[in-house]
């Protein structure tokens, strides 16, 4: 956090730009982008109208030092792992072992408003580590019970990490929705081939076998 003086008030300035604050931007990102006050106001949390009271040159000394001071992570790199408040998190990057109700959240996160869902998604993919041996770690296994909780934390994670990992992110699901595809072909195939046996057996067999009776 970097504070700034402003006559007699420090004003702490966010250094990031966080999952929240794109989260309230995304909507009126338009607005933000033709006013810089809103954005001024946004990272120094100071309010709207009495930053418009600020004479211009005030004003603009304050956007230039806000705008100035505002981190962007290198874009490049994929974070594996990070710590935010005092937790080492680390990314679920073994597609093998994923649970399948991470699979499953994953696809509705992404199904639904995926900008109002970033920290979800998150808190699916970095998850604590529980061990670590140079650069190999282990992390918590996956509970649906715990993820909005770390959801919600994870609202103050820098958006540059969620930068970094969305290409990741849509790698899986597009590997989620490639072997929904061919579990689906399976059994349709399946089906064919058992309505197909169906057809050649006796009617009373047929008849039992749509009970749920065995032939023994």
């Amino acid at each position: 956090m970097i504070e700034l003086v402003y006559g007699n008030e420090i004003i702490p300035v966010k250094e990031h730009l966080t999952i929240k604050m794109f989260q309230q931007i995304y909507p009126e990102k338009e607005q933000y982008e033709e006013d810089p006050i809103k954005m001024v106001s946004l990272f120094t949390g100071l309010e709207y109208n009495k930053l418009k009271n600020l004479q211009p040159k005030t004003m603009l000394l304050l956007e230039n030092f806000v705008l100035g001071k505002v981190q962007f992570q290198d874009l490049e790199q994929l974070t594996q792992t990070f710590i935010h408040n005092g937790i080492e998190y680390g990314l679920d990057n073994d597609f093998g072992k994923m649970a399948w109700g991470a699979w499953v959240d994953l696809e509705v996160y992404s199904s639904e408003n995926i900008q109002d869902n970033i920290h979800r998604i998150m808190s699916i993919l970095y998850r604590p580590i529980t061990s670590r041996k140079g650069n190999k770690y282990t992390i918590e296994p996956y509970n649906s019970d715990t993820v909005e909780a770390r959801a919600i934390e994870f609202l103050e994670l820098p958006l540059g990490y969620w930068l970094q990992a969305s290409d990741f992110f849509f790698l899986i699901v597009n590997l989620y929705i490639g072997n929904i595809k061919v579990s689906l072909e399976q059994r349709n195939k399946l089906t064919r081939l058992l309505n197909k046996g169906m057809k050649i057996l006796p009617k009373w067999v047929r008849k039992k076998v749509q009970q749920g009776f065995t032939l023994s």
